[in-house]
C-alpha cells in the first residue's frame, strides 16, 4: 500500500521540519557509550493515567514510550517501520489488516507476545465496560480480530479504515500484557506491564514516577542505534509544574532534561547561550494550540461571534511574546505540518476593525466601560483554562486581554484537570484552550465528529452532517492525494463556520545537560529514551 506521507506537508515546512530536528537524529556510531546513572527529566504536570488505553492526555504518552511498544514505528518524518510486527498487509477493501508477530517478544511479566495477545488489547479497548481514552477513537468501527496462528492476526473493521497504519503506530495503541494486566484494577493506571525497555517501578503522586532498566531486554527496536537493554539504570519523571522550578532544577543539575512546556518564551535565549545545555525542538502532529468555540452557548453560537473571534484575535502576538522560538501562528485546525494550504491563513487576517463591524451586525455594540452589550447585557463568555499546579496558562490571560480590547468581557475559569474535562463533556463553557496530538488527519474526526460531542474530543459540541460525511469520506480513501483533498475541504469548512480559533503551531522543546547523549523523537514528538547515555 502506497502510504505518500510526505504528501501531508508543503516542501518548505517539511524542509524547516527536518531542520529543526538536528542533532537527536544522529546515530550512535563508534564505541558503545558507558552503562548505568539515572536520568531524571523534569515534566510540567502529572498523568491522568499510565494506562496507554485509558489515557485522553499526551503526558501519559511522553512517559510510557520507553515502556509500552507498538505494533509498527512512526518516526518524526512520518515513516512507518516493522516493531512488534515484522510484516502487515492490508485487504484490497481497506476493511482488514494482517499483521505478522515477531516470535521473541515477552511482556516484562513473562508472557509472550501472541495474536491472542494482540486481540485482548483491541478488545479490551472497545469494551463497553471499559473507559478508553484516545485509544477509542484509534479503533472506531472495531469489527474484532482474528487469530490466524500464533504470531499472525487479522484486524477487520466495519468499514475501510485508511488512518489505521497511523494509530497502530501511536502511543493510545501500544500493547500491554494480557497476564497482568486483567488482574490488576486500578494498579494498571499507575504500573502498566508493557514489553519495552524499562518497567515502571514507582509511582509517588504528584511527585515522580520511576522506570527501571528491563535487564532481559534482547532485541533492537526500529528507533535504536543497538541491540539488547537501555544503557541508563534508571528514568525519574519528576513533577515539577512551576516553569521557574523546572528551570531552575535543569541549572543545578538536579534534573538532566526537562520539559519546555508553559515556560515563558524569553526564557529559551538564556537557556540557548548556556553552554551546558542543548536545546532541541520537533514539530507536533494533529491540532495546534487551540481555543475550540461552543457553537451551542451563547454568545458563541453566533457565527459572526466567532468570525468577530477569529478577526479580532492577534496570532502573531502570541508567537513574539509567548512561544518566540517554539512556535508558529496557526491557521486551522490541524497544525501545517500537518496540511499545509496557504488559502486557509489568508481566511482571518488580523483585523480588530473587521472584528467590530461584525460584532456590531451581531448587535453588540460598544457599552459602559467598554464592554460591548446588547439588550441591556454585557458581551461575556467563560474560556475553560486547564490548571496543572502552576496558575493560569500564559497564553489564556493574553486571550483574555485581546478579547478585553474587542469589548468582550472573557472570564478564565482556571480549574484542575477533572472539572475541566466535565465541563467540556457537558459544553459549560464558551469553550476550552486546548492541543491535541494526532499523528493522522483523522485526528479532525476527534475534534468535529458529531459522535464525539459529550466525549473526547468534540469540545465545541458541534454537529454537521456534511462534515460527518466527509470525515466517513475521508477514513476510506486509500489513495494518499484522494484522502488530501478531503481534508482540504473539511479544514476550508471549519475554517469558514469558525468553529475554533487556530492560536500557535507549537514545537516540542525540551531542554538538556550536554552530558545527555542521544535523544530520539517519535513522530508524535514525544522523546525516546531507549538509547540515551550520561556523559561521566
Amino acid at each position: 500500500m502506497k502510504r505518500g506521507r510526505a504528501t501531508r506537508w508543503g516542501a518548505g515546512v517539511l524542509a524547516a521540519a527536518l531542520a529543526l530536528l538536528g542533532a537527536s537524529l544522529g546515530g550512535g556510531a563508534g564505541a558503545a557509550p558507558p552503562p548505568g546513572g539515572t536520568l531524571t527529566v523534569g515534566l510540567d504536570q502529572e498523568p491522568p493515567t499510565l494506562d496507554p488505553h485509558a489515557s485522553p492526555s499526551a503526558v501519559t504518552f511522553q512517559i510510557i514510550t520507553d515502556v509500552t511498544e507498538n505494533l509498527l514505528y512512526e518516526d518524526t518524518r512520518g515513516k512507518l517501520s516493522p516493531w512488534l510486527a515484522t510484516a502487515y498487509k492490508v485487504s484490497p477493501d481497506g476493511k482488514s489488516f494482517t499483521f505478522t508477530l515477531r516470535p521473541d517478544v515477552v511482556f516484562s511479566d513473562g508472557a509472550p507476545l501472541t495474536a491472542e495477545a494482540v486481540k485482548w488489547n483491541f478488545d479490551r479497548i472497545t469494551s463497553p465496560s471499559f473507559k478508553a481514552g484516545g485509544a477509542l477513537l484509534a479503533l472506531q468501527g472495531y469489527a474484532g480480530s482474528d487469530v490466524i496462528d500464533a504470531h499472525t492476526v487479522r484486524v477487520n473493521f466495519k468499514e475501510p479504515y485508511a488512518p489505521f497504519l497511523t494509530y497502530v503506530a501511536g502511543g493510545t495503541l501500544s500493547l500491554l500484557s494480557p497476564k497482568t494486566t486483567p488482574g490488576q484494577g486500578d494498579a494498571v493506571n499507575q504500573k502498566p506491564v508493557g514489553s519495552g525497555r524499562f518497567t515502571v517501578s514507582e509511582y509517588v503522586a504528584k511527585d515522580h514516577i520511576t522506570l527501571t532498566r528491563a535487564p532481559a531486554y534482547n532485541r533492537r527496536p526500529p528507533y535504536s542505534d543497538h541491540q539488547g537493554p537501555a544503557y541508563v539504570d534508571r528514568i525519574v519523571w519528576k513533577i515539577i509544574p512551576e516553569s521557574g522550578t523546572r528551570v531552575a532544577t535543569l541549572q543545578s543539575g538536579e534534573t538532566q532534561m526537562i520539559s519546555f512546556l508553559s515556560t515563558p518564551a524569553a526564557v529559551l535565549p538564556r537557556l540557548v547561550a548556556d553552554k551546558n545545555l542543548r536545546v532541541e525542538k520537533t514539530p507536533y502532529p494533529g491540532a495546534p494550540r487551540i481555543w475550540l468555540l461552543n457553537v451551542k452557548l451563547p454568545p458563541t453560537n453566533d457565527l459572526r461571534v466567532r468570525q468577530a473571534l477569529n478577526y479580532g484575535v492577534n496570532r502573531a502576538a502570541f508567537v513574539d511574546s509567548i512561544y518566540k522560538g517554539t512556535g508558529l501562528a496557526a491557521c486551522a485546525p490541524l497544525t501545517r505540518h500537518m496540511l499545509d494550504d496557504p488559502a486557509l491563513c489568508a481566511m482571518y487576517p488580523y483585523n480588530p476593525r473587521k472584528a467590530g463591524e461584525l460584532l456590531d451586525e451581531a448587535g453588540w455594540k460598544m457599552g459602559p466601560n467598554n464592554i460591548r452589550q446588547k439588550d441591556g447585557k454585557p458581551l461575556a463568555l467563560v474560556i475553560n483554562s486547564i490548571n496543572y499546579g502552576g496558575g493560569n496558562l500564559p497564553e489564556v490571560e493574553l486571550l483574555q486581554g485581546q478579547l478585553l480590547s474587542l469589548g468582550i468581557d472573557a472570564r478564565i475559569k482556571s480549574q484542575a484537570r477533572p472539572p475541566w474535562y466535565e465541563d467540556n463533556y457537558h459544553c459549560a463553557t464558551n469553550g476550552p484552550v486546548m492541543f491535541l496530538r494526532s499523528t493522522d488527519w483523522d485526528g479532525l474526526f476527534a475534534l468535529f465528529g458529531s459522535k464525539n460531542v459529550g466525549g473526547n474530543f468534540n469540545w465545541s459540541c458541534y454537529a454537521n452532517p456534511e462534515i460527518d460525511k466527509l470525515l466517513a469520506e475521508g477514513k476510506a480513501a486509500l489513495d494518499p492525494a484522494k484522502r488530501r483533498a478531503i481534508y482540504d475541504r473539511i479544514e476550508r469548512t471549519l475554517v469558514q463556520e469558525a468553529v475554533s480559533v487556530p492560536l500557535v503551531d507549537e514545537l516540542s522543546v525540551w531542554v538538556m545537560r550536554n552530558t545527555v547523549r542521544n535523544t530520539k523523537y517519535n513522530y508524535s514528538a514525544y522523546p525516546v529514551l531507549g538509547d540515551v547515555s550520561l556523559a561521566r
